[in-house]
């Protein structure tokens, strides 16, 4: 995504970021390096950081630290009335790097066995839906971080996942929407090599919170969602006009011409519309 855009994104979803209810408090953090596709037919992958917040009371939350830090910089420079230059300048300072990630996603959350995701795009999307995969215990160990682990498949949203997990962390979670093992997940990848999950730290008695933005969101089902950041992806411009904002994306070729911006198709992590 163009560069202006992103930060339009991070705008439109951040709006009172500096109010956040507390839902729960963390005891362990699990840190994980994570390699991603940018783009469906491309073999580049992005390197991201993020985050598996586990609560005292049973919530949790997982985002992108890169992701988080960008949009609370974005906060703070705006509130002081800069510039997306300003943000950027920070951003650098700061050493932030850019990310991809857009969920932020909350198991046992509003209640036990559901998950609240919130989605950050154009406008700040949520939706829930029940947790878990219907996994498959295979053949397979190894050893991640001195846990021994075991191996696990599932099918989840049109693809396919691999699995393994610690059983000597007796915590039924992992990374993104993965869960439901009898052990922390600490590595899994999908069968196309797009995105690959590495736990590489663990932390314990953190004591931070884990908060929600108190932001307006647009609620809606899960597969309105993903078709919405479809669209989005495919021609942000008819977003734009779809909401009664007028707008045209364009680039300046190297001869100085103008001609429409268009992204090739992003690799996305599930896909509602093969259910």
């Amino acid at each position: 995504m163009k560069k202006g855009l992103f930060c339009i994104c991070l705008f439109l979803c951040c709006n009172n970021i500096q109010s956040q209810g507390v839902i729960d408090t963390v005891s362990y953090r699990f840190v994980y390096d994570v390699q991603a596709r940018v783009f469906e037919n491309s073999t580049r992958m992005t390197t991201d950081v993020h985050c598996l917040d586990i609560g005292e009371k049973g919530i949790s939350h997982y985002y992108s630290s890169w992701q988080l830090s960008r949009i609370h910089i974005l906060d703070s420079v705006f509130q002081i009335g800069g510039s997306v230059q300003d943000y950027e300048r920070v951003r650098h300072e700061q050493g932030v790097e850019p990310s991809n990630f857009m969920y932020f996603i909350f198991k046992n959350y509003p209640q036990k066995g559901l998950q609240t995701i919130d989605y950050a795009s154009m406008e700040l999307f949520q939706y829930q839906e029940p947790m878990g995969q219907d996994w498959e215990l295979v053949e397979g160990d190894t050893i991640i971080l001195e846990h021994p682990c075991q191996k696990a498949v599932c099918h989840y949203h049109g693809k396919t996942w691999t699995a393994f997990y610690a059983m000597d962390i007796p915590i039924s979670e992992g990374p993104w929407k993965l869960c439901g093992l009898p052990g922390l997940i600490l590595r899994a990848y999908d069968s196309d090599g797009g995105f690959i999950f590495n736990c590489i730290e663990v932390h314990q008695n953190v004591g931070e919170q884990i908060s929600m933005i108190e932001s307006k969101r647009r609620k809606l089902k899960p597969d309105q969602v993903h078709k919405l950041v479809e669209l989005i992806d495919k021609d942000p411009d008819q977003y734009n006009a779809a909401q009664g904002h007028y707008s045209k994306t364009t680039i300046i070729d190297k001869n100085g011409r103008e001609r429409p911006f268009v992204l090739p198709k992003p690799a996305y992590y599930e896909h509602y519309s093969t259910e």
